[in-house]
């Protein structure tokens, strides 16, 4: 329950604190006065959307804050966010902001305005000219019905949903398969051409690299072996003893004779000796090369030839071997992929005529289920209305079907669906015998669509978890008998639970537990908001304006007090 709202700076009022008791509160005043601007205040703590406007006129932020009982089911949620640190009471508080940003806060911590929203939700319903158009939507009025059919109802709606999810993830993937069979025939012959032509290539790892550097000798084999028998030579057989080697051994022989002599020379000659040894090595060597190294033209052509398909196999697929390699796996798993796409394309159809034969067979039953859902809530509402002074009104719950082809198998017929089933409900009302049934929209007046608005939620109020029901001029429209019956109901339904309303109507008006009057002042040249709670003399007072006007006389007086009298009995 709300016990307590605080509002500062939030339009005309600058600083206001409203506390609000059990059963029915009532907010009256004159016109302009602020009282819907309360009930605004109340929608911003509940997460609706904050705008710059909002701000009083010369302040920089707004602050509304609201003090609530909770109930077990908003209690839970507050611990599974982490901000339950309170037992029994949450604050929600909402700072707007004059450049049009705003800031949400629960128990003192910051949020997002759409959790804020799930959470009031659970604490506060409010019903406004907003909820009389959403009552004109003939789309909620689907979950309506199921809310009053109850868990069962629910229950089948839960399988349903999961039944129909699971049949479109299979169309959506049987869309997805690769097209019809002659455009997967042509992608499969591609395919497998490309990874035969790798396949017959017989690459290796690192082939291009050993196949360069072959290349590269062969295009020098002419001139290499010639240099290495000419570099043979000049090392070890040039004529008159004029070899390296001959000499090198030459200098060395000279040499040695005298090693003892000097240290200096000693390591001449060692070094001479190595260089010696290093010489007759390399002059093997090249001697070796030159004999066994032979040109031939033929290998330089197969790997010219070869070297010419890597680069031709990298031009179409990778620009390396082993990208070339990755790119043939690749394809063959997607090769693999449309082979086995015909099995999962057979399978699709067979999954997908079974899902849609299970989701017809459960929007079967629970078009059954609402049928009589929708039939006992009428009932309900009619007898709400009769209360209410709509003795004559029928009420019913249509429901229509469209046939389409592509639609769900449901009582020998192809019915569209959606995803709450093929049912498409809508109320329909008519208020005074011999007049067809039509939609609520086309017929209901402001007065008419007030009552039926409290008749439909006083048969929901028992699903709904909120213990706080808000009403803003819920009486427009109306008067007399029917201001009377829509009075003996708003206090039946404070009952059960906290309700706020504020009204014009006296008789509305008499029947409260808590009379808040709202009015406006001028203080320091700016217009402020003050609301008071009125006393037994102060309530006589002010229906006694309501029911006279700006006079109020002797008569008013007295009727005021009657009137205050029969609802204090009318509530025993």
């Amino acid at each position: 329950m709300l016990r307590e709202l605080h509002i500062e700076n939030f339009a005309l009022i600058q600083d206001l604190t409203v506390m609000f008791g059990d059963g029915l509160n009532i907010l009256t005043g004159e016109t302009g006065a602020g009282k819907s601007i309360i009930i605004d205040a109340l929608n911003q703590v509940l997460g609706d959307r904050a705008s710059a406007e909002m701000v009083r006129t010369g302040d920089t932020k707004a602050v509304i804050s609201a003090v609530l009982e909770v109930n077990e089911q908003a209690a839970q949620r507050l611990r599974e966010l982490g901000l339950g640190d309170q037992e029994d009471t949450v604050i929600l508080q909402r700072e707007i902001y004059n450049t049009g940003k705003s800031q949400a806060r629960i128990n003192g911590r910051p949020v997002n305005v759409s959790v804020m929203k799930e959470l009031g939700s659970l604490l506060v319903e409010i019903h406004g000219q907003h909820e009389h158009q959403a009552l004109l939507d003939e789309s909620s009025h689907l979950d309506l019905v199921d809310a009053f059919g109850g868990q069962e109802v629910l229950a089948v709606r839960e399988e349903y949903r999961q039944v129909w999810t699971e049949l479109n993830r299979y169309q959506q993937e049987l869309a997805g398969l690769h097209g019809d069979q002659r455009e997967r025939e042509r992608l499969l012959d591609l395919l497998q051409y490309q990874v035969d032509e790798i396949e017959a290539a017989a690459l290796r790892e690192d082939e291009e690299e050993q196949l360069a550097a072959e290349h590269k000798l062969l295009l020098n084999a002419r001139k290499l072996v010639e240099i290495c028998r000419h570099s043979y030579h000049a090392l070890y057989e040039q004529d008159d003893g004029g070899s390296v080697v001959e000499i090198i051994a030459r200098i060395t022989n000279e040499l040695n004779a005298f090693r003892d002599l000097d240290t200096a020379l000693e390591q001449s000659c060692t070094q001479l000796e190595e260089s010696l040894y290093a010489l007759e090595d390399v002059a093997r060597q090249l001697r070796n090369f030159a004999e066994a190294f032979a040109f031939n033209p033929q290998r330089l052509a197969e790997v010219e030839q070869r070297l010419d398909l890597i680069n031709n196999l990298k031009r179409k697929y990778a620009d390396t071997i082993p990208g070339i390699l990755a790119w043939q796996r690749e394809k063959m798993a997607e090769i693999e992929a449309i082979k086995n796409s015909e099995a999962r394309h057979a399978q699709l159809l067979q999954l997908i005529d079974e899902a849609r034969a299970r989701a017809g067979q459960l929007a079967e039953k629970l078009s059954i289920l609402r049928q009589k859902a929708g039939a006992e809530l009428a009932a309900a509402i009619e007898a709400e209305l009769a209360y209410l002074h709509m003795p004559n009104t029928r009420f019913q719950v249509d429901n229509s079907f469209s046939e389409d082809e592509q639609g769900l198998p449901v009582g020998g017929k192809l019915l569209k669906a959606h995803g709450a089933g093929v049912d498409n409900m809508r109320f329909l009302l008519s208020p005074n015998p011999g007049e067809p049934l039509k939609p609520l929209s086309r017929i209901a007046s402001g007065g008419e669509l007030s009552r039926i608005m409290l008749a439909i939620l006083n048969v929901l109020a028992r699903l709904r978890p909120a213990a706080t029901m808000v009403f803003d001029e819920i009486d427009a429209g109306i008067g007399g008998r029917a201001a009377q019956a829509v009075a003996e109901k708003l206090a039946s339904v404070s009952e059960r639970c906290q309700v706020i309303c504020v009204s014009h109507l006296p008789q509305i008006t008499s029947m409260a537990d808590n009379h808040l009057y709202i009015y406006k002042e001028v203080e320091g040249g700016r217009t402020v908001t003050r609301v008071v709670r009125l006393d037994m003399e102060g309530r006589v007072r002010e229906l006694a304006r309501m029911l006279g006007g700006a006079e109020v006389t002797d008569a008013t007086l007295r009727h005021a007090r009657e009137m205050l009298s029969l609802a204090s009995k009318i509530k025993i």
